[in-house]
């Protein structure tokens, strides 16, 4: 209780600093204040909600064929190697071929020896990479059954742009991962069937609850407007929103794809390095869940059976919980996709189709 009073009272200053000063040590401030309480509540719900998190059966799926991007390592690696205990083929989208190899070496030595893996290059940073990557994966399979939007950056430091001239966090974390979805959707599509549709998951965050969806900070972002802890909010935001309107379209068209977001949880992964957590606080990471219990809630939501009639949905230790209120407002959704197909420079999302 004394916490919870304490959060709301620094809440409250932060916001009197970022209403009625507006400067850039007030947005910080307010943001930062708006973390940290977002940070201790749901790291309570990771505590409390721990008997939720977990995967009874890892049934085998032969059959299936899985592609996770940003793979090489954290929760993505620990994805991989659940996937391939399901003896799945799973392709392992990353940055580094070199690191995705040095990562079956390791799944191997575990004396995991089910399911194939494949390594296959993709910079989320480059739209050009994106799809150079879905070339490639469209010329090798004729089908895909699970897509997992797992790569991602956070705080970014400076601001940096892409070589598309978007914010990094912005390009990497959403507008890739639409980019991507867009170019495999007729692989995904063949894939799926009407008793066993295909799966896309977008990993976001429970950041996605302090992003307010601000089109014109979006639009407008530059060095002297940039805010590391707003970006990041509004790209998980977007996931989010991304998935609820692609779920409203895929079923209007009878398409035989399912989307889902997943928030892993308050997760100890090197995306902190920028953070206060990445040095004096690295003691309280301690309490945070390992990338393996992160990864469970996506593997769940990637495997389940029970997951199938609950396309559109929002995902956190396993369990199905609301989205954030922003992310159901049409309007939203609307001026959020018109936006995204312009930046991506897509007249249609479904003419590939």
């Amino acid at each position: 209780m004394l916490l919870e009073v304490i959060s709301i009272c620094v809440l409250a200053f932060g916001t009197i600093l970022y209403t009625f000063r507006k400067s850039q040590i007030g947005m910080d401030i307010y943001y930062t204040i708006r973390y940290f309480y977002c940070g201790i509540k749901y790291w309570l719900y990771d505590v409390f909600d721990a008997k939720y998190n977990k995967i009874s059966d890892l049934p085998s799926m032969p059959d299936k064929i899985a592609i996770v991007t940003g793979a090489s390592r954290g929760i993505g690696a620990e994805v991989v190697k659940k996937l391939l205990q399901c003896n799945m083929e799973v392709i392992i989208a990353c940055r580094t071929i070199n690191a995705g190899e040095k990562l079956i070496l390791e799944i191997r030595k575990s004396g995991i020896t089910s399911g194939c893996a494949k390594v296959y290059k993709l910079d989320n940073a480059s739209f050009k990479s994106v799809r150079e990557f879905a070339e490639q994966i469209n010329k090798d399979y004729s089908k895909i059954h699970i897509l997992i939007n797992n790569a991602g950056v956070m705080f970014s430091l400076v601001y940096t742009t892409t070589k598309d001239g978007f914010e990094e966090q912005w390009a990497i974390n959403y507008l890739s991962h639409f980019l991507l979805t867009f170019l495999l959707l007729p692989l995904l599509e063949a894939g799926g069937q009407p008793d066993s549709c295909s799966r896309i998951i977008n990993v976001t965050s429970c950041a996605n609850t302090i992003g307010d969806m601000n089109f014109n900070y979006i639009k407008n972002c530059s060095k002297n407007t940039y805010c590391r802890h707003l970006s990041y909010a509004e790209s998980k935001l977007a996931q989010t929103v991304f998935t609820i309107t692609l779920h409203k379209l895929l079923k209007n068209r009878s398409v035989n794809v399912q989307v889902y977001s997943v928030h892993p949880g308050i997760v100890r992964t090197d995306l902190f390095k920028n953070t206060f957590f990445a040095q004096d606080g690295k003691w309280l990471t301690t309490l945070w869940k390992t990338p393996e219990q992160g990864a469970i809630p996506i593997v769940y939501v990637a495997v389940n059976k029970d997951v199938e009639i609950k396309s559109g949905t929002y995902f956190s230790n396993c369990k199905e919980v609301a989205a954030p209120s922003l992310a159901l407002k049409e309007d939203i959704q609307k001026e959020l996709f018109e936006l995204t197909l312009k930046q991506v420079k897509l007249s249609d999302f479904f003419q590939l189709l």
